[in-house]
C-alpha cells in the first residue's frame, strides 16, 4: 500500500478547505495488522507514537515558517514564495491538528456519556 506523504496530501488540497481530494481509485483501508509480515520483531506504532510524530511535524513546520518570516523581515532572504509556502504549510498543519484534537475530544465526550 502506498501511503502519501504529508506534503503530497497538502498539495492536493482544495482551496478553501483542508480536506485533500481523494480520488475514486483510492485504496480501501482495513485494520492495521498486529505484525508486519516478513519482518521479525517489527512493532506497529502506538497511537501515542503517531500523535507524538504528528505534533513534532507540526512544531517543525511552525518553527520553519517563523524562521522564514523573520529572514524575510530582516532582509536575509528575498524568496517570498518560499516564505508564503512555509506559512501556508504551517497553517494547514495547525488546522489538521486542531481537527484531529476536536475529533478526539468529541469521541471522549461520547464515550463518557455512554451508560454502562
Amino acid at each position: 500500500m502506498d501511503i502519501p506523504t504529508f506534503d503530497a496530501a497538502v498539495s492536493k488540497t482544495i482551496p478553501g478547505t483542508f480536506v485533500p481530494d481523494v480520488p475514486a481509485t483510492a485504496p480501501r483501508t482495513g485494520p492495521i495488522p498486529d505484525e508486519t509480515p516478513g519482518v521479525a520483531g517489527a512493532e506497529t506504532p502506538t497511537f501515542r507514537d503517531t500523535l507524538k510524530g504528528l505534533l513534532e511535524d507540526v512544531s517543525d513546520r511552525v518553527t520553519a515558517s517563523d524562521k522564514n518570516s523573520r529572514d524575510l523581515a530582516t532582509g536575509k532572504t528575498t524568496d517570498i514564495e518560499k516564505v508564503i509556502t512555509s506559512v501556508e504549510e504551517a497553517n494547514l498543519s495547525m488546522q489538521f491538528t486542531l481537527a484531529v484534537r476536536n475529533k478526539i475530544l468529541d469521541a471522549y465526550k461520547e464515550i463518557t456519556a455512554m451508560q454502562v
